[in-house]
């Protein structure tokens, strides 16, 4: 049962084959016997889902769309009377007092809280390890990542730890641990604000900006993934008939910055333009000019420090650009200056940078104004082993730069702020999941979700790790 949807799982509760308990109970002795392998949970309710669970059986003809179905969420969401660390000393003991309102609406479509889910210190990182929570492992092969900073999420769906994950995404979060963990996973339309119970910004600070921030969920099917998004933000009918892949059209972003995937990702592209093309669809080549890659990632890191040291002290901030010096400096990005600018952003300098992100934004909507979506890389390779002190990163033969592999196909759409579907490809020579980017036009989760289901209809799943 472990690896039910988690719209299979609510259809069988609903039709009075399945109780909310026994899933429960499935979940946590798996969580019991798996977890101290992949440190996908850094905190497990198992008293309190329990309590949840006979709630959800003993309710009457009243049920939600996740009735009964046993989630998990990422553990920077606020949820009444848990911890919400970051990962970040500081917060170590920080208790919220509010539940944030995406997890409101998910209890209130009658889901079970299993647990919170493991993160960098900060969110900070595409990897997820940090001082006060273990390694987070990667199903597939435990000496790898499972990406971050939704790491411990990705990990628990891969594993069949749970059946849906609440994760966020401001730099890849969303989309590389479904690519390294071979899940189905959709950053919106910039959507975070302060009010969302998503933290940072720290909470009780009652802070009002939010740049580049998205929430979105991670699952192991296209179906899934729909029904999160209705849950988590009841969006409205689309206005146009969706098209069929045999009348999509589809733009291939083959490099970006001058740097091109790796085998291993340049063949789950070609699997993934294959089968496009063989349903109909067109796909073409698009670009985007190699100095408009530099200024899009330049405004992306003055936009990414500004966002995670508005409420942190100078000494902390500094603390931070140490940490990642070496692997900016090691990288082809160039974005020392702009990350040290925005960790020390006034206002004015702030809305200046505002100013430049709507100018690109701009001019990657006319480069990609002839096309439907575009397909392209999520990171450089599959997932990389655990690498705390961000060194270089082996890929076919070459020692490629950490922030070369990991951001860039990633921060485009952050500073873009498209929406941004991730589905599995298939596995690399070396057994490792694959996933390959979607990005759609403002506003347009209806064509990416539809996207995803025609694609699973074609044979696009996850595969499942063979667990020891």
């Amino acid at each position: 049962m472990h690896y039910l949807s988690a719209s299979d799982i609510a259809a069988a509760i609903a039709r009075n084959e399945l109780t909310s308990v026994a899933a429960t109970e499935h979940y946590l002795a798996r969580i019991e016997q798996y977890n101290p392998q992949f440190n996908a949970y850094v905190q497990v309710y198992a008293e309190q889902a329990l309590q949840q669970a006979q709630q959800r059986d003993q309710q009457g003809e009243q049920r939600g769309s996740l009735h009964g179905v046993p989630i998990s969420i990422k553990e920077c969401y606020l949820l009444e009377g848990t911890g919400t660390s970051l990962n970040y000393p500081p917060l170590k003991n920080y208790v919220g007092q509010t539940t944030s309102p995406l997890v409101q609406r998910l209890l209130d479509a009658g889901a079970v809280i299993l647990g919170k889910t493991n993160v960098p210190q900060l969110l900070a990182d595409s990897q997820t390890f940090g001082p006060l929570y273990p390694t987070a492992n990667n199903p597939f092969d435990p000496k790898r990542t499972p990406g971050g900073s939704t790491g411990g999420g990705a990990a628990a769906l891969a594993a069949g730890l749970t059946s849906l994950e609440l994760g966020s995404d401001i730099g890849g979060s969303i989309r590389n641990p479904s690519s390294y963990c071979g899940l189905f996973g959709l950053k919106p339309t910039e959507n975070g604000h302060a009010h969302d119970g998503h933290v940072p910004p720290l909470p009780e600070h009652r802070l009002g900006m939010s740049v580049m921030n998205c929430t979105g969920p991670l699952a192991r099917s296209a179906d899934d993934l729909a029904l999160a998004y209705q849950v988590l933000y009841q969006p409205a009918a689309p206005t146009q008939p969706l098209p069929t892949l045999k009348n999509l059209r589809v733009g291939l972003l083959s490099s970006f910055h001058g740097l091109h995937p790796g085998q291993a990702v340049q063949q789950g592209l070609n699997r993934m333009q294959q089968l496009l093309e063989r349903a109909g669809a067109s796909v073409t080549p698009v670009q985007l000019e190699h100095y408009l890659a530099q200024r899009i990632m330049a405004n992306w890191a003055e936009l990414f420090g500004y966002s995670i040291a508005q409420n942190l002290s100078w000494p902390i901030r500094q603390l931070f650009y140490w940490k990642f010096r070496p692997a900016l400096r090691d990288s082809s990005l160039q974005v020392i200056a702009p990350l040290k600018r925005g960790l020390s952003m006034n206002f004015k300098h702030y809305s200046r940078v505002l100013f430049e992100r709507a100018e690109l934004i701009s001019e990657v909507q006319r480069s990609y104004q002839q096309v439907d979506v575009v397909m392209s890389a999520t990171s450089m390779g599959p997932a990389f082993e655990h690498n705390h002190h961000h060194g270089r990163i082996q890929l076919d033969g070459e020692a490629i730069p950490y922030m070369d592999y990991c951001f860039p196909y990633v921060a485009l759409y952050n500073l873009t702020g498209q929406p941004v579907l991730t589905v599995p490809s298939g596995l690399s020579e070396q057994g490792l999941p694959v996933g390959i980017s979607f990005a759609g036009r403002h506003h347009n989760e209806a064509l990416l979700l539809h996207l995803a289901q025609l694609l699973s209809e074609h044979g696009v799943q996850f595969t499942a790790p063979e667990l020891s």
